[in-house]
């Protein structure tokens, strides 16, 4: 009888135990996601914004929402798409709220690219702004679609989950686009 009881008390500790345990491993899982996702989450922010100080404050703002949603994640392995679906839900959001559409600093992004790869030559640097232009009378979509490919570099299965579109349409239209791109750009 002793041993019954002695089992009957432990049960409960146990379970408590199982539960913390269960806690720490939703808590590092969800550091390692963090970890894993939040530079992509922030460039893909920054595409989108053209300021750093906004782009951080959305990218710690997606994260924040994801921990407190993350119970409402069913699957962990779409934890990636999920979180830019939050990601472009407050971007959509801000820019609503803000009254504002993302303008392109031409001249911020030729500083960064000289930072990044050195000193442009005049021909680059031509290039890169008849590339930009081009990017910006793009639909909202298709720029979207460049964003999600390209700077938070994502596989089309995940980009098709955000967009709520079938992969084979994603994977069609992108490189339809690349092409159109392409040839705007030889002419």
């Amino acid at each position: 009888m002793d041993e019954t009881k002695s089992l009957t008390r432990e049960k409960p500790t146990f379970m408590v135990n199982k539960a913390e345990e269960a806690g720490r491993v939703k808590a590092v899982n969800f550091t390692e996601h963090y970890q894993r996702n939040a530079t992509a989450v922030f460039y893909y922010l920054y595409s989108r914004l053209r300021n750093v100080a906004d782009a951080e404050d959305l990218t710690s703002q997606t994260f924040v929402t994801a921990l407190e949603n993350l119970s409402k994640l069913h699957d962990p392995l779409k934890f990636r798409p999920w979180v830019f679906t939050i990601a472009r839900n407050k971007a959509f959001d801000f820019l609503r709220k803000s009254q504002r559409h993302p303008s392109v600093d031409f001249d911020e992004d030729l500083d960064q690219a000289k930072a990044v790869g050195g000193e442009l030559t005049q021909t680059e640097q031509d290039r890169l702004l008849d590339l930009e232009s081009l990017i910006s009378r793009l639909s909202p979509l298709d720029q979207e679609y460049l964003r999600l490919r390209i700077v938070a570099d994502l596989p089309f299965a995940e980009i098709a989950s955000i967009l709520s579109e079938p992969e084979t349409r994603i994977k069609k239209k992108y490189y339809r686009l690349l092409e159109r791109l392409q040839a705007q750009v030889e002419k």
